[in-house]
C-alpha cells in the first residue's frame, strides 16, 4: 500500500487549492494581456505612443519591485500578503470594464490599473513561491514546483488563445472582467488552506532591508516541517 509520503500531490487538499489558485491567477493574467492593449487601441483609439507607454508601464513593476518584495516576504507571514494583493488586483481590473460600462474609461486609467496590478501581482508573486516550504515537507517541492510549471506554461499558452472567444462576444473591456475574478479565485483558494504558516525568524526581520535587496535575498530559507499523518487529506 502506497504511504502518505508517496502519494499524488493531487491529493494533497491545500496544494490543490495552491495550485488552482495560481493556475487561475496565469489564464486571466494571460486573458487580459490581450485584452488590455485592444482596449487601447480599438476602444480609446489610442496612438503608437500611447500604446507604447502602456506596454511599458506594464512591464515596469517586476524592475522596480522583484528584489525589494522577495526581500520583504522574507520579514513577513506570506498567506496574508497574499490574500491581500489578489483582491487589490480585482478591484484594479475590475474598475476597467466598469467604467467603460459607463463611458468613463481614460487612458489614464488603464496605465494606472496596469502600473497597480503588476506591483501587486510581483509582491503576491513574490509571497506564494516562498510560501511553498510552508505548505509541502522539501521532499515533495520539486513535484509541486513541476506541477506548478506545467500549468503556467498552458495557462501562458492557452490564455491569449482563449482570449479571442470572450473579446469577441462581449468586447474587450468587459472581457477584463474575467480576470478580476480569476483574482478573486485565487484569493478564496489562498483564505480556504489549512495548513499554518511558520513565523519569520527574529534574525531575518532585523536583518536590513537595504542589505537583504543588496545580497540578491529573493526568498526565504525555510527549514521544511516533516510530513504528517495530515499531509493528504
Amino acid at each position: 500500500m502506497t504511504s502518505n509520503a508517496d502519494s499524488s500531490l493531487w491529493r494533497h487538499r491545500d496544494f490543490r487549492l495552491y495550485w488552482t489558485g495560481q493556475a487561475g491567477d496565469v489564464l486571466g493574467s494571460s486573458l487580459s494581456s490581450v485584452a488590455i492593449p485592444l482596449v487601447a487601441v480599438v476602444s480609446l483609439n489610442a496612438t503608437t505612443w500611447q500604446a507604447a507607454v502602456l506596454a511599458a508601464v506594464q512591464k515596469t513593476p517586476p524592475l522596480l519591485f522583484s528584489l525589494p518584495a522577495g526581500a520583504w516576504c522574507d520579514r513577513v507571514r506570506k498567506r496574508p500578503l497574499m490574500m491581500t494583493t489578489s483582491p487589490a488586483c480585482a478591484a484594479a481590473m475590475g474598475s476597467i470594464p466598469l467604467a467603460a460600462s459607463f463611458g468613463r474609461l481614460t487612458l489614464m486609467q488603464l496605465w494606472v490599473a496596469a502600473f497597480v496590478v503588476g506591483s501587486c501581482h510581483v509582491v503576491g508573486m513574490a509571497a506564494s513561491l516562498s510560501y511553498i516550504p510552508h505548505l509541502l515537507p522539501s521532499h515533495r517541492l520539486m513535484e509541486a514546483n513541476a506541477k506548478l510549471a506545467s500549468a503556467n506554461t498552458l495557462a501562458d499558452i492557452g490564455g491569449p488563445a482563449l482570449a479571442g472567444a470572450p473579446i469577441d462576444v462581449i468586447g474587450a473591456a468587459r472581457a477584463v472582467a474575467a480576470d478580476a475574478v480569476s483574482y478573486l479565485v485565487t484569493a478564496w483558494c489562498t483564505l480556504s488552506i489549512r495548513s499554518p504558516e511558520t513565523v519569520p525568524e527574529r534574525h531575518t526581520a532585523k536583518r536590513s532591508l537595504r542589505n537583504a535587496v543588496s545580497a540578491g535575498q529573493v526568498g526565504e530559507e525555510q527549514v521544511p516541517r516533516p510530513p504528517g499523518e495530515d499531509d493528504f487529506q
